[in-house]
This record gives C-alpha cells, sequence and structure tokens, in this order.
C-alpha cells in the first residue's frame, strides 16, 4: 500500500507542477511525464486485475 501511496503522491505533484506556469518546455515535459505515467498506471492496473481474476478462478476450483 506504501508503493501505491507514494505513486499517487508523485503523480499528484507531478500534475500540479505541469498545470501550473507558462506552456514552457519545462511544462510540455512535465506534461508529457504525467501522460506516461497515467499509461504506466493503467497497465499496472490491468496487470493486477489479471492476476487476481486468474488467482480467483484458481480458487474458485478448489471450492467445487
Amino acid at each position: 500500500m506504501t508503493m501505491l501511496d507514494l505513486f499517487v503522491t508523485e503523480f499528484q505533484q507531478l500534475r500540479t507542477a505541469a498545470d501550473k506556469g507558462p506552456r514552457t518546455e519545462e511544462a510540455s515535459r512535465l506534461r508529457r511525464k504525467v501522460v506516461r505515467k497515467e499509461i504506466g498506471m493503467a497497465i499496472v492496473a490491468l496487470g493486477a486485475m489479471a492476476m487476481f481474476f486468474h488467482a480467483a478462478q484458481g480458487f474458485a476450483f478448489l471450492g467445487t
């Protein structure tokens, strides 16, 4: 859970830094970094969902 909290906190800091200030090179770089983080978070969530789904199928088989 701590790793997830760290990830979310860093994401919020990046989002805030990318949203404030003029549209400079630094702001553009931070926006791209935020987009890459969002994509990474979605991939991690899908992987975790698939893993838990697979584990649930295994446990359901044991119960029958």
